[in-house]
This record gives C-alpha cells, structure tokens and sequence, in this order.
C-alpha cells in the first residue's frame, strides 16, 4: 500500500469502510492504491482532495449495489466517475511571477509537483482547453492507474464505464 493511500485512509477514517471492498475484491487495494498515488492528496475535489471524493464515491456505489449486483464493479464505478473533474479546472505550481500549468494525465500529479519543489501550488478555476467526456477521462486515468490485468476486467470485461456519458464534453 503506498503512503499517499495510507494517510488518506488514515486521515479520513476511511479503512473500517474500504476493508469490507478489498475483502470482496483485493486487486482494488492496489487500483485505490494507484489512483491515489497519481492524483495525490492535494488536487482539490468539491470540498475535500479529489482523491477522498473518489474513494467516498466508489464505497456509495459499492453500498448500494452490495445485496443486489456486483459491488465491486459498482466499486469502481463510483471510483472513476469524478475523473473528468482532472480536466474541469489547472493545476498550477507558482514559482515567483513564473508558473508551470500540470498537463492532464502526462505525468502524475506528485511527479508534477516533484519536478518543481518549493513551487507553490494551487488549483485554479479555469477549465483544460481540452474537450473531454467524462467516459474518456474514466478510461484515461484507468488506463494509467491499473494492471493490464484489472483494466482489462473492470473496463472490457465489465465496461464501468458504460454509466458515464459518452457523448457531450465536460462543460466549460
């Protein structure tokens, strides 16, 4: 497990919740364990890091399918459906008057930051000029956060992807 994924955990009282998912499914320690080793905990969600609504959204959808379907499927789901919110506003890293503008997907968000230590870093509200759907960026983090193994299970075998919107672009 990675120490970014520990200490959001830690810090969120999030592993009574997560141990009953990873029980079920123990290939989604290691995806959570990814995604939150390329977001990172700084990148900023609705109210908390975007990483923490991601997790708290996968363990919502797990809940509600858990007697009825496929939890873990549902699992992630809930867990990449906020993926375009990567796209929806710039990470930046401030060094003085100069700044440097995080690229979606490239490289990993703690990459980023490492590249520019001592930079200060910040969120701002201005949308990638990228168009993106939200289905696409689901499948964009996917394919940079898990196995060849669990992409191919979650995303050709189930297609947790298929709830999500294929057609229009994030607004702007």
């Amino acid at each position: 497990m990675s120490a970014v994924f520990k200490k959001i955990i830690r810090d969120y009282k999030l592993s009574a919740r997560l141990m009953p998912v990873f029980t079920l499914a123990p290939e989604l320690e290691l995806a959570c364990a990814r995604v939150a080793d390329f977001i990172g905990e700084s990148f900023p969600g609705e109210a908390e890091p975007l990483v923490t609504e991601m997790l708290q959204d996968g363990l919502a959808a797990y809940r509600q399918v858990r007697k009825s379907g496929e939890p873990h499927i549902a699992f992630m789901q809930g867990l990449f459906r906020r993926a375009h919110l990567l796209y929806a506003r710039r990470y930046v890293a401030w060094q003085g008057e100069r700044y440097q503008i995080w690229s979606p997907m490239l490289e990993s968000i703690p990459s980023f930051e490492a590249r520019h230590p001592g930079a200060r870093t910040e969120a701002i509200d201005e949308r990638c000029p990228e168009r993106i759907t939200p289905r696409s960026a689901a499948f964009q983090l996917a394919a940079r956060t898990l196995t060849g193994e669990n992409f191919r299970q979650y995303f050709e075998d189930y297609d947790v992807a298929h709830c999500l919107a294929d057609s229009e672009a994030v607004p702007g």
